[in-house]
Order: structure tokens, then C-alpha cells, then sequence
């Protein structure tokens, strides 16, 4: 009798785990799909104040790519490490473009890593 009330504790818990889990992941997905929209426009100076300095920088003529990374490589369970490249394409000091890279997700969770890099960035955070 107590190894089933420990089993159904354990249960509860995890379920309680996965659902929170799944929300928050949900909200990041969704994140990153308002970004490459409403960080357009958004000046370099704040871009740096709210994402902070880039991994890697480059000037092409008149564009310059600022890449944020985020994420790890280790494995969890049966899925490999997640990890998002923001590239934040700026003409005349100004986001012209938001894109990612990388495995930023699961089949239903593209885009969820990136969402710990451009979350600063915008307004309001759901």
C-alpha cells in the first residue's frame, strides 16, 4: 500500500512537470515567432542593450550580422542538444531581419531555443 501511494505521488508530480514544462515551451515558441516581426526596426544600440554583445560580428557593404548563440549540446533522454543562432541583420544601424539557425527545437517546438536570446528584446512577454 505505501509503494502504490509513492508510485501515484511520483506520477502526479511528473504530470504536473510535463505540463508546466509544455506551457512555457509553448510561450518561447511563440516568442520567437513575434520576434522576426516586432525586432524589426529595433535601433543596434538597442538591440546591444537588450541582448548584450554578439558571438560573432561581420560587415558586408553596407549590412552588418550580429549572431547571438544560445542553448548546449547534450543530450536528454532520446533527444540530441538544442540550440538556437539569432542573426540580427542591420542596414544604416537598423534590424532589417531576425533569422535563426540550428536545432532550435522539437516537431512541435521550432524556434523555442531562441526565444532565451530576443525574450529581452521584446516589449511585452506574454
Amino acid at each position: 500500500m505505501q509503494k502504490h501511494r509513492w508510485v501515484v505521488i511520483l506520477m502526479a508530480r511528473l504530470a504536473l512537470c510535463i505540463v508546466g514544462t509544455g506551457c512555457s515551451i509553448r510561450q518561447r515558441v511563440k516568442m520567437a515567432e513575434r520576434a522576426t516581426s516586432e525586432l524589426v526596426g529595433l535601433t543596434k544600440t538597442d538591440l546591444l542593450s537588450c541582448a548584450g554583445v554578439p558571438v560573432r560580428s561581420e560587415k558586408i557593404d553596407d549590412l552588418e550580422f550580429l549572431t547571438y548563440a544560445t542553448g548546449n549540446s547534450r543530450e536528454f533522454f532520446c533527444q540530441s542538444g538544442r540550440y538556437c543562432q539569432v542573426t540580427f541583420t542591420l542596414k544604416n544601424n537598423i534590424v532589417e531581419k531576425v533569422t535563426y539557425a540550428g536545432n532550435t527545437g522539437g516537431p512541435f517546438s521550432q524556434g523555442e531555443q531562441c526565444a532565451y536570446v530576443i525574450a529581452p528584446c521584446l516589449k511585452d512577454k506574454e
